[in-house]
């Protein structure tokens, strides 16, 4: 079977899956000396998982492993940070098989292997990086689509994975060039769903390649802001402010990507003593937006008047 080489979150990836959404490492480039971090396999692990008798469970956890199922779709296992085992199911829908790969099966391998992933997307603003935290359907696409359209280039959407240069400074590794926005984006935005393919039949929910807007190197990371929408409310200012003291752990345990799934595989210690690190290195704000109108380009000028007045203008 066919492998491809990818690049992603700061790892290199060998794929029997073809990941059209990754970006391939071409042959003869510097990369493809480089030693290989993950590889992703398509296999048959129906057998294994009875083995394991899980039970009535979907998600089950061994040292160093990570198996579980998603009905109509497929079965995946992650291992030592090293290997993604799929198996997916008859008549599964591929884009949907690929997007358990990209989200929670790649988010686990980041976990194993020490990386922080958390739940929201990342832009690069004078030379570093911000990120944009919150539940889904917070707006942490959209945001990220409105900066790209001021020239500010997106660096990952849904999963931001956090590692430390030598000197201390927490960095973002880019993950891969395609944003995934809802419809009503789109049409705040003035875009044609028809341009777009959904991420999969079941959502309207749009994969938008954005090759032209992405930034390709790691970045440091200088603050968070976390998206705390309240639709219910009546349409007010947008207020932006500092989360401080045990409410920034908080904040940053709550949005580590399936972190449902920290506890269940051991790692509960090390999320903490690695959102301590990062607490104590950026700035991290809370966005807080009110009724249902479209202020994604309200919210970008706030950011930016915020961040120019900051201290983070030189690295």
């Amino acid at each position: 079977m066919l492998s491809l080489r990818y690049e992603a979150y700061g790892l290199h990836w060998i794929s029997q899956i073809h990941m059209p959404e990754l970006r391939i490492v071409p042959n003869g480039h510097e990369l493809m000396t480089k030693t290989t971090d993950v590889y992703i396999e398509s296999t048959d692990l129906t057998a294994l998982w009875e083995s394991w008798d899980v039970g009535e469970s979907n998600f089950v956890c061994r040292v160093g492993s990570l198996f579980f199922r998603v009905a109509g779709t497929g079965l995946f296992f992650m291992e030592q940070g090293q290997r993604i085992l799929v198996s997916p199911e008859p008549g599964a829908e591929e884009k949907k098989v690929r997007l358990y790969i990209l989200g929670t099966c790649m988010a686990v391998i980041m976990m194993q292997r020490s990386i922080l992933p958390l739940h929201g997307s990342a832009v690069v603003i004078d030379g570093w990086a911000y990120a944009f935290a919150g539940h889904s359907g917070a707006g942490k696409s959209t945001l990220s689509a409105a900066l790209a359209s001021r020239g500010y280039p997106l660096m990952t959407d849904d999963v931001v994975a956090l590692t430390w240069d030598a000197g201390g400074r927490a960095i973002v590794s880019p993950g891969y060039p395609q944003q995934k926005l809802w419809q009503s984006s789109l049409d705040g935005f003035g875009m044609n769903e028809q341009n777009y393919a959904t991420i999969h039949a079941e959502v309207t929910k749009y994969a938008i390649p954005v090759q032209h807007y992405f930034h390709d190197r790691a970045v440091p990371l200088a603050g968070i802001f976390e998206l705390d929408p309240r639709p219910e409310e009546a349409s007010a200012s947008i207020q932006m402010t500092e989360v401080t003291g045990l409410e920034r752990l908080h904040l940053l345990c709550t949005h580590t990507f399936r972190s449902t799934l920290v506890s269940r595989q051991g790692l509960a210690q090390w999320l903490f003593e690695t959102v301590s690190r990062l607490s104590a290195s950026i700035e991290v704000h809370r966005i807080t937006r009110s009724g249902s109108d479209f202020t994604a380009f309200e919210m970008v000028d706030r950011i930016i008047d915020h961040v120019r007045k900051g201290v983070y203008t030189e690295q």
